[in-house]
């Protein structure tokens, strides 16, 4: 709702244009005097002290496209993919919300941050060596940066706090291991035979782990355990080599077999559901749409399946691209620029249940934080606003000077990335 300004009401006979004859003038008392007298020196003190002062941010060294997180009393910033200017072997973090250093951690020479994450309230920097070779996970404490354990492999957290580490190598050679989060002790090892791993995940992480042979063989692992949940057998891959698709939508474990048909199998007892004629179109491919199976495309648009019989619940080409967060959607389509048109979507139906404007997603935000839009607005300004998609709504958090690529909001400041470089942190009201 917009604001509204109260006028006043304007009487019957007066006109906006001729303002209403003056009443004679009386010489002011003593009482008046002296409000006269208070309203002039209150007038001086207020000139004296001049217009208000804008927010001064206080500023945090950052190469240009640093990764960072923010916790609730510090930020940690580090060299990302992107980065340039120190080769990409230092992680930094300052305290919230004054920006003193508080510590630094030097990796490998040669290896590159690919992102911070926080995992069981630990600091989790995930790195890659230049040249071929296995990514690499560094457990480090958040409040001091010492090094906690080190160990090979992309991490992968499960629903219940536990951390899956991938070595996505050719098929055969790959592995999955499950590490305690705080030890870094190993629970258990799976070798990955033939396609990569699927994961099924809920609201929190990783369920189960699901392995496919070309030839068809399927096994679902506890993502906790390790242990076997159940097998069972699938359409085998065209020529027995490899599938095409081969991945976890939702519920559904979806295949491509010989014949060119994707079809869906339910996870829990691999019954056949249903099957979908794909041909050899390229560029295509199946995501979660918040419980419903999204088929997509590289052009753009997008069609929505029903999960238990495959048949199309709606078509909409307008959508660039769409992600669930929670029971809904957030859909884009075509804005000005990176700024996107989003909207608010109901996954069955595909209707639209709000507008929230034209944003561009930051995309380095609190885990349980809101989801921030950035909106470039006259005069070198930023916009920042919180996405709230299941209510439809925006709530306006501040406008920055200047131009900002990335944005985390910790409740109280809002800690932001310049595209050539550099951070600041500022306050923000609740």
């Amino acid at each position: 709702m917009s604001p509204v300004i109260e006028l006043g009401e304007m009487r019957h006979g007066e006109s906006a244009d001729e303002p209403a004859p003056a009443p004679p003038r009386r010489p002011p008392g003593p009482a008046a005097r002296v409000a006269l007298l208070g309203v002039l020196v209150l007038l001086v003190v207020t000139a004296a002290a001049g217009p208000p002062r804008r927010p001064v941010p206080i500023r945090i060294p950052a190469p240009q496209g640093a990764a960072f997180v923010v916790q609730p009393d510090r930020v940690v910033v580090a060299d990302g993919p992107g980065a340039t200017g120190r080769g990409g072997r230092v992680v930094a973090a300052y305290r919230l919300p004054g920006g003193e250093p508080a510590w630094r951690f030097a990796l490998t020479d040669g290896d590159h941050v690919l992102g911070l994450t926080i995992v069981a309230g630990g600091l989790l920097v995930t790195s890659s060596p230049a040249g071929d070779g296995d990514s690499v996970s560094a457990m480090l404490d958040p409040a001091t940066g010492t090094l906690r354990w080190r160990h090979p492999g992309y991490p992968v957290p499960t629903a219940s706090g536990g951390l899956l580490l991938e070595n996505p190598r050719p098929p055969g050679a790959g592995t999955v291991r499950a590490v305690d989060p705080a030890s870094g002790a190993v629970r258990w090892t799976l070798p990955v035979p033939g396609q990569e791993v699927g994961y099924r995940r809920d609201d929190h992480g990783v369920t189960q782990l699901v392995l496919v042979t070309p030839q068809g063989r399927v096994t679902v692992y506890d993502a906790d355990s390790g242990a076997v949940a159940h097998t069972g057998r699938v359409a085998p891959a065209a020529g027995r080599a490899a599938y095409r698709y081969a991945q976890v939508v939702a519920d559904l474990l979806l295949v491509e077999d010989a014949r060119g048909s994707v079809t869906g199998y339910g996870l829990d007892r691999l019954e056949e559901r249903w099957s979908l004629p794909v041909g050899s179109r390229a560029g295509l491919w199946f995501a979660d749409c918040a419980g419903m199976v999204c088929l997509r495309n590289q052009v753009g648009g997008a069609q929505a399946l029903d999960p238990a019989t495959g048949r199309p619940a709606w078509t909409d080409e307008r959508w660039l691209g769409m992600g669930p967060v929670g029971d809904r959607l957030i859909a884009a389509e075509r804005g000005v620029g990176e700024e996107l048109e989003l909207s608010a979507l109901d996954p069955p139906s595909g209707r639209v249940l709000a507008r929230l404007g034209r944003w561009r997603v930051s995309g380095n935000d609190l885990p349980s934080g809101p989801l921030l839009g950035l909106r470039t607005l006259t005069e070198n300004r930023t916009l920042v606003g919180a996405l709230d998609v299941a209510a439809g709504q925006v709530r306006i958090r501040g406008i920055l000077p200047g131009a900002w690529s990335e944005c985390a909001d910790t409740g109280t400041q809002l800690v932001c990335l310049r595209p050539t470089g550099g951070m600041a942190i500022w306050p923000a009201g609740r």
